[in-house]
Protein backbone atom coordinates (compact mmCIF):
# COMPACT_ATOMS: atom_id res chain seq x y z
CA UNK A 1 0.00 0.00 0.00
CA UNK A 2 1.13 3.53 -0.71
CA UNK A 3 0.23 6.47 1.48
CA UNK A 4 0.18 10.25 1.41
CA UNK A 5 0.13 12.47 4.45
CA UNK A 6 -2.28 15.39 4.30
CA UNK A 7 -2.56 18.23 6.81
CA UNK A 8 -5.67 20.32 7.34
CA UNK A 9 -3.96 23.19 5.53
CA UNK A 10 -3.61 21.01 2.49
CA UNK A 11 0.09 20.14 2.41
CA UNK A 12 0.74 16.81 0.72
CA UNK A 13 3.64 14.49 0.08
CA UNK A 14 2.08 12.69 -2.86
CA UNK A 15 3.06 9.18 -3.82
CA UNK A 16 2.55 8.32 -7.49
CA UNK A 17 0.76 5.16 -6.35
CA UNK A 18 -2.06 7.21 -4.79
CA UNK A 19 -4.32 8.61 -7.55
CA UNK A 20 -4.88 12.36 -7.04
CA UNK A 21 -8.69 11.99 -7.21
CA UNK A 22 -8.51 9.48 -4.35
CA UNK A 23 -6.43 11.89 -2.25
CA UNK A 24 -8.87 14.73 -2.97
CA UNK A 25 -11.93 12.60 -2.28
CA UNK A 26 -10.44 11.60 1.07
CA UNK A 27 -9.60 15.15 2.15
CA UNK A 28 -13.04 16.01 3.66
CA UNK A 29 -12.70 13.01 6.00
CA UNK A 30 -9.35 14.15 7.41
CA UNK A 31 -9.04 16.07 10.71
CA UNK A 32 -10.20 19.69 10.60
CA UNK A 33 -7.90 20.79 13.42
CA UNK A 34 -4.18 21.41 13.40
CA UNK A 35 -2.00 18.87 15.14
CA UNK A 36 -4.21 15.87 14.31
CA UNK A 37 -2.29 13.95 11.63
CA UNK A 38 -4.21 12.13 8.94
CA UNK A 39 -3.06 9.80 6.19
CA UNK A 40 -4.59 8.51 2.94
CA UNK A 41 -3.66 4.97 1.91
CA UNK A 42 -4.53 3.51 -1.48
CA UNK A 43 -5.73 -0.08 -1.42
CA UNK A 44 -4.05 -2.39 -3.96
CA UNK A 45 -6.12 -4.13 -6.68
CA UNK A 46 -6.32 -7.17 -4.37
CA UNK A 47 -7.85 -4.99 -1.63
CA UNK A 48 -5.38 -6.38 0.92
CA UNK A 49 -5.11 -4.19 4.02
CA UNK A 50 -1.66 -4.02 5.63
CA UNK A 51 -1.79 -2.50 9.15
CA UNK A 52 2.00 -2.10 9.07
CA UNK A 53 1.55 0.71 6.50
CA UNK A 54 -0.34 2.82 9.05
CA UNK A 55 1.90 5.41 10.77
CA UNK A 56 1.94 4.99 14.54
CA UNK A 57 1.01 8.65 15.14
CA UNK A 58 -1.93 8.77 12.70
CA UNK A 59 -5.17 10.03 14.24
CA UNK A 60 -7.11 9.34 11.04
CA UNK A 61 -6.54 6.90 8.20
CA UNK A 62 -8.58 6.95 5.01
CA UNK A 63 -8.09 3.67 3.15
CA UNK A 64 -9.68 2.67 -0.10
CA UNK A 65 -9.74 2.55 -3.84
CA UNK A 66 -11.61 4.35 -6.60
CA UNK A 67 -14.08 2.49 -8.83
CA UNK A 68 -12.42 0.51 -11.60
CA UNK A 69 -13.03 0.68 -15.34
CA UNK A 70 -13.34 -3.10 -15.55
CA UNK A 71 -13.37 -5.41 -12.58
CA UNK A 72 -15.13 -8.73 -12.44
CA UNK A 73 -16.64 -10.94 -9.79
CA UNK A 74 -13.27 -12.00 -8.37
CA UNK A 75 -12.19 -8.42 -7.67
CA UNK A 76 -15.61 -7.54 -6.27
CA UNK A 77 -15.44 -10.53 -3.91
CA UNK A 78 -11.95 -9.50 -2.78
CA UNK A 79 -13.28 -6.02 -2.03
CA UNK A 80 -16.20 -7.33 -0.01
CA UNK A 81 -14.02 -9.75 1.92
CA UNK A 82 -11.56 -6.97 2.77
CA UNK A 83 -14.30 -4.61 3.93
CA UNK A 84 -15.78 -7.26 6.22
CA UNK A 85 -12.51 -8.42 7.76
CA UNK A 86 -10.50 -5.18 7.93
CA UNK A 87 -8.70 -4.93 11.27
CA UNK A 88 -6.89 -1.63 11.96
CA UNK A 89 -4.13 -1.21 14.57
CA UNK A 90 -5.30 -1.39 18.19
CA UNK A 91 -5.45 2.38 18.79
CA UNK A 92 -7.81 2.87 15.81
CA UNK A 93 -11.28 1.72 14.83
CA UNK A 94 -13.36 1.61 11.65
CA UNK A 95 -15.82 4.50 11.81
CA UNK A 96 -17.54 4.24 8.43
CA UNK A 97 -17.39 2.49 5.07
CA UNK A 98 -18.37 4.64 2.10
CA UNK A 99 -19.28 2.84 -1.12
CA UNK A 100 -18.26 4.56 -4.36
CA UNK A 101 -20.43 3.84 -7.38
CA UNK A 102 -18.71 3.43 -10.74
CA UNK A 103 -19.36 6.57 -12.83
CA UNK A 104 -21.10 6.75 -16.17
CA UNK A 105 -23.36 3.73 -15.79
CA UNK A 106 -26.96 3.70 -16.92
CA UNK A 107 -29.87 3.33 -14.52
CA UNK A 108 -31.68 0.01 -14.13
CA UNK A 109 -30.75 -3.50 -13.10
CA UNK A 110 -27.83 -3.82 -15.53
CA UNK A 111 -26.32 -0.53 -14.35
CA UNK A 112 -26.73 -1.54 -10.70
CA UNK A 113 -24.98 -4.85 -11.33
CA UNK A 114 -22.06 -3.28 -13.19
CA UNK A 115 -21.72 -0.66 -10.46
CA UNK A 116 -21.56 -3.40 -7.82
CA UNK A 117 -18.78 -5.17 -9.71
CA UNK A 118 -16.74 -2.06 -10.52
CA UNK A 119 -17.42 0.02 -7.40
CA UNK A 120 -14.81 1.36 -5.02
CA UNK A 121 -14.87 2.27 -1.35
CA UNK A 122 -13.41 4.63 1.23
CA UNK A 123 -13.00 3.44 4.80
CA UNK A 124 -12.76 5.96 7.65
CA UNK A 125 -10.45 4.74 10.41
CA UNK A 126 -9.86 6.98 13.42
CA UNK A 127 -8.80 7.05 17.05
CA UNK A 128 -11.43 5.94 19.51
CA UNK A 129 -11.74 9.36 21.14
CA UNK A 130 -13.18 10.73 17.89
CA UNK A 131 -11.81 13.37 15.53
CA UNK A 132 -13.65 16.34 14.06
CA UNK A 133 -13.45 16.08 10.27
CA UNK A 134 -13.14 18.73 7.59
CA UNK A 135 -16.60 17.58 6.44
CA UNK A 136 -18.06 18.30 9.90
CA UNK A 137 -16.62 21.82 9.86
CA UNK A 138 -18.08 22.40 6.38
CA UNK A 139 -21.52 21.09 7.40
CA UNK A 140 -21.58 23.54 10.31
CA UNK A 141 -20.56 26.43 8.07
CA UNK A 142 -23.27 25.45 5.55
CA UNK A 143 -25.88 25.36 8.39
CA UNK A 144 -26.74 21.71 7.81
CA UNK A 145 -28.71 19.97 10.54
CA UNK A 146 -27.84 16.51 9.28
CA UNK A 147 -25.49 14.83 6.82
CA UNK A 148 -26.49 11.76 4.84
CA UNK A 149 -24.52 8.54 5.09
CA UNK A 150 -24.02 7.95 1.35
CA UNK A 151 -21.33 9.80 -0.57
CA UNK A 152 -20.52 10.11 -4.26
CA UNK A 153 -17.40 11.03 -6.19
CA UNK A 154 -17.62 14.06 -8.46
CA UNK A 155 -15.24 15.41 -11.08
CA UNK A 156 -11.61 15.69 -9.99
CA UNK A 157 -12.30 14.12 -6.60
CA UNK A 158 -15.08 16.40 -5.35
CA UNK A 159 -17.05 14.77 -2.55
CA UNK A 160 -20.85 14.87 -2.94
CA UNK A 161 -23.10 14.15 0.04
CA UNK A 162 -26.74 14.91 0.75
CA UNK A 163 -27.95 16.65 3.88
CA UNK A 164 -30.82 18.64 5.31
CA UNK A 165 -31.23 22.13 6.68
CA UNK A 166 -32.97 22.79 10.00
CA UNK A 167 -36.28 23.35 8.19
CA UNK A 168 -36.00 19.95 6.46
CA UNK A 169 -34.94 21.29 3.06
CA UNK A 170 -32.87 18.73 1.17
CA UNK A 171 -29.39 19.87 0.17
CA UNK A 172 -26.64 18.47 -2.02
CA UNK A 173 -23.27 19.46 -0.56
CA UNK A 174 -20.11 19.52 -2.71
CA UNK A 175 -16.75 19.63 -0.92
CA UNK A 176 -13.23 19.76 -2.33
CA UNK A 177 -9.81 20.98 -1.29
CA UNK A 178 -9.32 24.64 -2.20
CA UNK A 179 -7.38 25.33 -5.37
CA UNK A 180 -7.37 21.73 -6.65
CA UNK A 181 -9.33 20.02 -9.46
CA UNK A 182 -11.78 18.95 -6.72
CA UNK A 183 -12.61 22.57 -5.79
CA UNK A 184 -16.34 23.00 -6.62
CA UNK A 185 -16.23 26.80 -6.81
CA UNK A 186 -16.67 26.68 -10.61
CA UNK A 187 -19.93 24.75 -10.12
CA UNK A 188 -21.20 27.56 -7.90
CA UNK A 189 -20.21 30.08 -10.58
CA UNK A 190 -22.26 28.25 -13.19
CA UNK A 191 -25.26 27.80 -10.90
CA UNK A 192 -25.18 31.54 -10.20
CA UNK A 193 -25.05 32.26 -13.92
CA UNK A 194 -27.93 29.87 -14.63
CA UNK A 195 -29.97 31.26 -11.76
CA UNK A 196 -29.48 34.83 -13.01
CA UNK A 197 -30.70 33.71 -16.44
CA UNK A 198 -33.74 31.98 -14.86
CA UNK A 199 -32.89 28.69 -16.57
CA UNK A 200 -35.46 26.11 -15.46
CA UNK A 201 -34.79 22.66 -13.95
CA UNK A 202 -31.38 23.68 -12.58
CA UNK A 203 -30.47 23.24 -8.88
CA UNK A 204 -30.71 26.51 -6.95
CA UNK A 205 -27.51 27.64 -5.25
CA UNK A 206 -28.12 27.87 -1.48
CA UNK A 207 -24.64 28.77 -0.31
CA UNK A 208 -20.92 28.65 -0.97
CA UNK A 209 -17.75 29.27 0.98
CA UNK A 210 -14.56 27.79 2.36
CA UNK A 211 -13.27 26.51 5.69
CA UNK A 212 -10.67 24.06 6.99
CA UNK A 213 -8.85 24.21 3.67
CA UNK A 214 -11.93 23.08 1.75
CA UNK A 215 -14.23 24.85 -0.65
CA UNK A 216 -17.93 23.99 -0.45
CA UNK A 217 -21.12 24.51 -2.42
CA UNK A 218 -24.64 23.79 -1.19
CA UNK A 219 -27.40 23.42 -3.75
CA UNK A 220 -31.07 22.53 -3.51
CA UNK A 221 -31.63 18.79 -3.92
CA UNK A 222 -34.14 18.28 -6.73
CA UNK A 223 -36.92 15.71 -6.76
CA UNK A 224 -37.03 12.78 -9.17
CA UNK A 225 -34.95 9.80 -10.21
CA UNK A 226 -32.66 8.94 -13.09
CA UNK A 227 -34.49 7.69 -16.20
CA UNK A 228 -33.54 4.32 -17.63
CA UNK A 229 -33.33 5.69 -21.17
CA UNK A 230 -33.82 8.88 -23.17
CA UNK A 231 -37.10 8.28 -24.98
CA UNK A 232 -38.70 10.66 -27.46
CA UNK A 233 -40.80 12.62 -24.96
CA UNK A 234 -37.92 13.04 -22.53
CA UNK A 235 -35.65 14.23 -25.36
CA UNK A 236 -38.30 16.77 -26.34
CA UNK A 237 -38.35 18.15 -22.79
CA UNK A 238 -34.54 18.32 -22.62
CA UNK A 239 -34.41 20.10 -25.98
CA UNK A 240 -36.90 22.67 -24.68
CA UNK A 241 -34.81 23.20 -21.53
CA UNK A 242 -31.60 23.67 -23.54
CA UNK A 243 -33.19 26.50 -25.52
CA UNK A 244 -33.15 28.50 -22.28
CA UNK A 245 -29.39 28.28 -21.77
CA UNK A 246 -27.78 31.76 -21.95
CA UNK A 247 -25.90 32.84 -25.06
CA UNK A 248 -22.23 33.83 -24.92
CA UNK A 249 -20.93 36.86 -26.77
CA UNK A 250 -17.86 35.44 -28.44
CA UNK A 251 -16.54 32.25 -29.98
CA UNK A 252 -17.32 28.85 -28.42
CA UNK A 253 -14.06 28.34 -26.54
CA UNK A 254 -15.09 25.22 -24.61
CA UNK A 255 -14.15 22.80 -27.39
CA UNK A 256 -10.65 24.26 -27.64
CA UNK A 257 -10.24 24.23 -23.85
CA UNK A 258 -11.20 20.54 -23.68
CA UNK A 259 -8.81 19.50 -26.47
CA UNK A 260 -5.97 21.44 -24.82
CA UNK A 261 -6.91 19.87 -21.47
CA UNK A 262 -6.79 16.40 -23.01
CA UNK A 263 -3.38 17.19 -24.54
CA UNK A 264 -2.01 18.03 -21.09
CA UNK A 265 -3.14 14.62 -19.83
CA UNK A 266 -1.92 12.69 -22.89
CA UNK A 267 1.63 13.97 -23.51
CA UNK A 268 2.37 11.36 -26.20
CA UNK A 269 -0.63 12.63 -28.22
CA UNK A 270 -0.18 16.28 -27.28
CA UNK A 271 1.31 17.43 -30.58
CA UNK A 272 -1.60 16.13 -32.65
CA UNK A 273 -4.19 17.34 -30.15
CA UNK A 274 -2.71 20.85 -30.06
CA UNK A 275 -2.80 21.07 -33.86
CA UNK A 276 -6.47 20.04 -33.70
CA UNK A 277 -7.09 22.70 -31.03
CA UNK A 278 -5.54 25.39 -33.22
CA UNK A 279 -7.67 24.35 -36.19
CA UNK A 280 -10.80 24.30 -34.03
CA UNK A 281 -10.08 27.83 -32.80
CA UNK A 282 -10.22 28.94 -36.43
CA UNK A 283 -13.30 26.87 -37.32
CA UNK A 284 -15.22 28.07 -34.25
CA UNK A 285 -14.99 31.73 -35.19
CA UNK A 286 -18.43 32.95 -36.09
CA UNK A 287 -20.23 29.89 -34.68
CA UNK A 288 -22.87 30.52 -32.00
CA UNK A 289 -21.74 29.99 -28.41
CA UNK A 290 -24.09 28.91 -25.63
CA UNK A 291 -23.50 27.81 -22.05
CA UNK A 292 -23.07 24.04 -22.06
CA UNK A 293 -23.77 21.42 -19.42
CA UNK A 294 -20.91 19.23 -20.63
CA UNK A 295 -22.13 15.92 -19.21
CA UNK A 296 -25.68 15.70 -20.48
CA UNK A 297 -26.91 12.09 -20.45
CA UNK A 298 -29.62 10.17 -18.63
CA UNK A 299 -27.42 9.82 -15.52
CA UNK A 300 -27.63 13.58 -15.00
CA UNK A 301 -31.36 13.92 -15.62
CA UNK A 302 -34.16 13.54 -13.07
CA UNK A 303 -37.72 12.58 -13.94
CA UNK A 304 -40.95 12.09 -12.04
CA UNK A 305 -43.83 10.23 -13.73
CA UNK A 306 -42.53 11.02 -17.18
CA UNK A 307 -41.86 14.69 -16.47
CA UNK A 308 -38.33 16.14 -16.52
CA UNK A 309 -37.71 17.59 -13.04
CA UNK A 310 -34.02 18.39 -13.08
CA UNK A 311 -30.71 18.64 -14.90
CA UNK A 312 -27.95 18.04 -12.37
CA UNK A 313 -24.16 17.78 -11.91
CA UNK A 314 -22.82 20.85 -13.68
CA UNK A 315 -19.16 19.96 -12.99
CA UNK A 316 -18.23 20.14 -16.68
CA UNK A 317 -20.21 23.31 -17.44
CA UNK A 318 -18.62 26.03 -19.56
CA UNK A 319 -20.10 29.44 -20.43
CA UNK A 320 -18.94 29.25 -24.07
CA UNK A 321 -20.02 25.87 -25.40
CA UNK A 322 -20.71 25.02 -29.04
CA UNK A 323 -24.42 25.37 -29.82
CA UNK A 324 -26.03 21.94 -29.89
CA UNK A 325 -23.09 20.08 -28.32
CA UNK A 326 -25.18 19.08 -25.27
CA UNK A 327 -27.84 17.58 -27.52
CA UNK A 328 -25.23 15.70 -29.53
CA UNK A 329 -23.97 14.34 -26.22
CA UNK A 330 -27.42 13.29 -25.01
CA UNK A 331 -28.46 11.50 -28.20
CA UNK A 332 -25.07 10.10 -29.17
CA UNK A 333 -24.50 8.72 -25.67
CA UNK A 334 -27.91 7.08 -25.70
CA UNK A 335 -27.20 5.53 -29.12
CA UNK A 336 -23.74 4.26 -28.21
CA UNK A 337 -24.95 2.68 -24.98
CA UNK A 338 -27.68 0.80 -26.82
CA UNK A 339 -25.16 -0.38 -29.41
CA UNK A 340 -22.40 -1.05 -26.81
CA UNK A 341 -19.97 1.09 -28.81
CA UNK A 342 -16.82 2.77 -27.60
CA UNK A 343 -16.70 6.56 -27.63
CA UNK A 344 -14.37 6.52 -30.63
CA UNK A 345 -16.58 4.20 -32.67
CA UNK A 346 -19.64 6.28 -31.81
CA UNK A 347 -17.90 9.46 -32.97
CA UNK A 348 -16.81 7.94 -36.28
CA UNK A 349 -20.47 6.98 -36.94
CA UNK A 350 -21.38 10.71 -36.67
CA UNK A 351 -24.95 10.33 -35.36
CA UNK A 352 -25.51 14.09 -35.64
CA UNK A 353 -25.75 13.67 -39.41
CA UNK A 354 -28.73 11.32 -39.15
CA UNK A 355 -32.18 12.65 -40.06
CA UNK A 356 -33.43 11.44 -36.65
CA UNK A 357 -31.07 13.88 -34.93
CA UNK A 358 -32.29 16.77 -37.06
CA UNK A 359 -35.92 15.93 -36.30
CA UNK A 360 -35.35 15.53 -32.55
CA UNK A 361 -33.49 18.85 -32.26
CA UNK A 362 -35.41 21.02 -34.75
CA UNK A 363 -37.07 23.05 -31.96
CA UNK A 364 -33.67 23.88 -30.50
CA UNK A 365 -32.16 25.32 -33.66
CA UNK A 366 -35.25 27.40 -34.35
CA UNK A 367 -35.20 28.78 -30.78
CA UNK A 368 -31.49 29.73 -30.73
CA UNK A 369 -31.60 31.17 -34.24
CA UNK A 370 -28.89 28.95 -35.71
CA UNK A 371 -28.95 26.72 -38.77
CA UNK A 372 -27.64 23.18 -38.09
CA UNK A 373 -25.33 23.18 -41.09
CA UNK A 374 -22.71 20.49 -41.63
CA UNK A 375 -19.76 22.56 -40.33
CA UNK A 376 -21.51 23.55 -37.10
CA UNK A 377 -22.65 19.99 -36.38
CA UNK A 378 -19.15 18.65 -37.02
CA UNK A 379 -17.67 21.05 -34.46
CA UNK A 380 -20.49 20.19 -32.04
CA UNK A 381 -19.65 16.50 -32.51
CA UNK A 382 -15.97 17.14 -31.85
CA UNK A 383 -16.98 19.16 -28.78
CA UNK A 384 -18.92 16.18 -27.43
CA UNK A 385 -15.95 13.86 -27.99
CA UNK A 386 -13.47 16.32 -26.51
CA UNK A 387 -15.38 16.90 -23.29
CA UNK A 388 -15.89 13.16 -22.84
CA UNK A 389 -12.16 12.49 -23.27
CA UNK A 390 -10.99 15.43 -21.15
CA UNK A 391 -13.29 14.81 -18.21
CA UNK A 392 -12.87 11.04 -18.30
CA UNK A 393 -9.10 11.50 -18.00
CA UNK A 394 -9.56 14.04 -15.21
CA UNK A 395 -11.90 11.75 -13.28
CA UNK A 396 -10.08 8.48 -14.05
CA UNK A 397 -6.37 9.31 -14.54
CA UNK A 398 -5.41 5.66 -15.06
CA UNK A 399 -7.13 5.81 -18.46
CA UNK A 400 -4.16 7.81 -19.80
CA UNK A 401 -1.95 4.73 -19.34
CA UNK A 402 -4.53 2.36 -20.84
CA UNK A 403 -3.27 2.07 -24.40
CA UNK A 404 -6.30 0.10 -25.58
CA UNK A 405 -8.67 2.79 -24.29
CA UNK A 406 -6.58 5.63 -25.75
CA UNK A 407 -6.23 3.86 -29.10
CA UNK A 408 -9.97 3.19 -29.36
CA UNK A 409 -11.22 6.57 -28.15
CA UNK A 410 -8.50 9.09 -28.97
CA UNK A 411 -6.25 7.75 -31.72
CA UNK A 412 -9.17 6.43 -33.79
CA UNK A 413 -10.84 9.84 -33.75
CA UNK A 414 -7.66 11.78 -34.51
CA UNK A 415 -6.93 9.54 -37.49
CA UNK A 416 -10.53 9.89 -38.67
CA UNK A 417 -10.18 13.68 -38.50
CA UNK A 418 -6.90 13.58 -40.39
CA UNK A 419 -4.47 14.22 -37.52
Amino acid sequence: MAAIALSRAGGADVSAAVPPPLAELAYPFLPSGEGRPGVVIAAPPTWAFDPRAVPADADVVIWGRLPSAGGGIRRALARERALRTLRPPAQLEVCAVHRLAAPGLAAGVRGDLRSALRGGALVEIARRDGVRRVLDAVADRADLARLGSRVHAGSGGTLLVRGTLVDGTGVLLRVGRCGTPADPAHVADELERLGAAAVPLVPRLLGRGSCAGASWVAELALAGRRPVRAGGELVRQVVAACTRFPRFEGAPAAVVDDVVGAAALLPERAARLLVLAADLATQARGLPAILRHGDLWTGNLLVDRGRLTGMIDWDAAHPAGVAGADLVQLLATEARRRAHRSLGAAFVARPWRAPAFRRATAQYWAAVGAAPHRELLEVAGIAWWATEVHHTLARLPHRAADERWVAANVDAVLVNLGY
